[in-house]
């Protein structure tokens, strides 16, 4: 049982340590100072729990008497070795370790470096019905014209279906995080249905137009500590006085993540759920979504309302 535990634990936090991550409630701000101010106290405590990961410790205890490495906290419950407490983490029954459902929202530089530094790229559907890509040159540097603007090149790939009134368009992608650990049962937690939600304002100078929204990072493990493969990712769509696309059809069996596609007008206040179908069973996961910051505010997150249902210790839906 406790090197199940272990071996969940080191999974779900060796993936959230790809993006370096700082401690926040489910009402993740959306203003970067604020952000790039927390990370520089949290990097320190970040760097330390990636490496009692890595050696297999089990970390974040909440329980005052817990006994790690030979040492116990003291008698006033101050802690006098490596025990910690976090309020995002419970302790259940049976003195197992939860991590509650949070969200984090990345700053550009933690983005950047978890994308290895890469840019992401964004095609662009033109009046023409022709799908652009910015174009780059021999160093990965975005080409621009004289005037500033940016150069683009027909995209003959597969990608999402995005649309712009304007062929120029440039997407501000920015990234939300998500993570979870709950072994109170015992066992998986199997069902289908809303996984996650979020509370949107759409911006009120948003332009008519299609734009994806993405779960383009996916770990998930069960209850023996495997990590899930073959999990597809459909997008969804926020469609702003525009026409929704057709959704893309599930493949048999196959476990998938979609966001919702929904119809807004600019000022609105919307609610979008991450769907998870052909689930066969988790107990933690990372996910990360991309979104267009022009045109939406992510005002509040919580846990999709299926999710919270079976999982109310760690997983409260939005308030």
């Amino acid at each position: 049982m406790k090197n199940t535990i272990r071996k969940i634990s080191a999974l779900l936090l060796a993936a959230a340590m790809m993006l370096p991550a700082f401690a926040c409630g489910s009402n993740s701000s959306n203003d970067e100072s604020s952000n790039t101010a927390d990370l520089s106290s949290d990097e320190s405590s970040a760097d330390s729990s990636a490496g009692d990961a890595e050696s297999g410790l089990d970390i974040q205890i909440d329980d005052p008497n817990a006994v790690v490495d030979g040492t116990s906290a003291n008698a006033d419950n101050t802690p006098s070795g490596q025990v910690t407490t976090d309020p995002n983490v419970v302790t259940d029954a049976g003195g197992g370790q939860n991590n509650k459902l949070v969200f984090l929202e990345p700053t550009k530089e933690q983005e950047e470096a978890a994308n290895g530094n890469r840019p992401i790229i964004t095609t662009k559907r033109g009046s023409d019905g022709t799908y652009y890509i910015p174009q780059t040159d021999i160093n990965g540097a975005i080409v621009t014209d004289t005037n500033g603007e940016s150069k683009t090149e027909v995209f003959t790939g597969t990608t999402v279906a995005a649309k712009y009134e304007e062929p120029t368009y440039e997407p501000n992608q920015k990234t939300y995080q998500a993570y979870w650990l709950d072994i109170s049962e015992r066992k998986d937690f199997v069902f289908e249905g809303n996984l996650l939600e979020f509370e949107v304002k759409i911006s009120e100078d948003a332009k008519d137009g299609v734009y994806p929204v993405e779960m383009f990072f996916t770990d998930f493990s069960n209850y023996d500590a495997k990590s899930l493969k073959d999990i597809a990712c459909r997008p969804g769509y926020i469609c702003i006085n525009s026409d929704q696309p057709a959704e893309i059809p599930l493949n048999d069996g196959q476990m998938t993540l979609t966001p919702d596609t929904l119809s807004a007008k600019p000022g609105d206040v919307i609610k979008m759920n991450v769907r998870i179908d052909n689930n066969p069973g988790i107990v933690a996961f990372v996910v990360r979504m991309h979104y267009d910051a022009n045109i939406m505010t992510i005002t509040n997150a919580g846990a999709g309302s299926d999710l919270g249902e079976l999982a109310p210790l760690t997983a409260s839906p939005m308030a």
